[in-house]
């Protein structure tokens, strides 16, 4: 798949507002005078909902806002940049200057989904968008963007890659292990950027002599990695890095009696 399998370049707009609410309207709005769309309001309310729910700024300058809706046929995309930066509340605290407005129906979140984790890793690293950064027409734009989006494909489609991924998961980690990350998680966030005092200290302490050495350590690296190394299994789908988990290895990841990751981004898998 390639750029063009999902947005056109006319799908691209410079946004001269920069607030969160008015960057989403004026988005929807380039939708309707292109007549890919009738009602704005509608969609602008259920976005908002939808951001109202969960935030979708990701981190990176980078957010997705979108709504799965079957009042659309079809995935449909819009790329806005606002170069000032939106105040977006994103998980990084950091302005927003990049947003994958999206709207689709629910045949279409695979596809979604794909795009989502190409856009995701095209921002995952400040060197992939150096071109992104200094573009001053929707047509640099779009050609940044499908320079990278082509990289993409061919990691994914790296067989090496998986098999590195998954030689990273421990294996025969008992599940009950997982509580005790995500307890042991919580405590390193409150704790983050202040002095430990003697009671949270030893709380820590006391947990990770709970937790086997091999998952402590992997918990450890994938803590430096990301600021969340947890992510929560949706529609076999990974919310850290939006990429889709065939539906038969979730299902054994359920099963499993250890703990699961994701095989692409390596995340800790919570199952809902």
């Amino acid at each position: 798949m390639n750029l063009e399998d999902f947005f056109p370049s006319k799908h691209i707009i410079f946004l001269k507002s920069n607030e969160k609410q008015l960057v989403i309207k004026e988005m929807l709005q380039k939708l309707h005078k292109l007549e890919i769309i009738e009602n704005v309001d509608r969609y602008y309310a259920q976005v908002i909902h939808r951001e109202s729910l969960e935030n979708t700024g990701i981190g990176k300058g980078f957010a997705i806002p979108h709504v799965r809706t079957d009042t659309v046929s079809n995935l449909i995309v819009m790329f806005g940049i606002c170069r000032a930066g939106i105040e977006y509340n994103a998980f990084d605290q950091q302005p927003v200057k990049y947003l994958l407005l999206s709207l689709f129906p629910t045949d279409m979140s695979t596809k979604y989904l794909y795009l989502v984790g190409m856009m995701a890793s095209i921002f995952s690293e400040k060197s992939k968008t150096k071109l992104l950064d200094s573009a001053t027409t929707a047509a640099k734009v779009y050609s940044a963007l499908n320079t990278e989006g082509r990289k993409y494909l061919e990691v994914v489609s790296s067989k090496d890659r998986i098999k590195k991924a998954v030689s990273a998961i421990p294996s025969g980690v008992p599940s009950s292990n997982l509580d005790l990350i995500i307890r042991l998680d919580r405590l390193y966030q409150i704790t983050d950027g202040k002095k430990k005092n003697e009671a949270s200290a030893k709380k820590i302490a006391e947990l990770q002599k709970l937790i086997d050495n091999r998952s402590l350590t992997y918990y450890e690296r994938m803590r430096q990695k990301c600021q969340n190394p947890f992510s929560i299994v949706d529609n076999n789908s990974c919310s850290g890095c939006h990429m889709v988990i065939p539906a038969a290895d979730a299902n054994r990841m359920k099963r499993a009696d250890k703990i699961s990751l994701c095989p692409h981004c390596g995340r800790f898998l919570i199952f809902i």
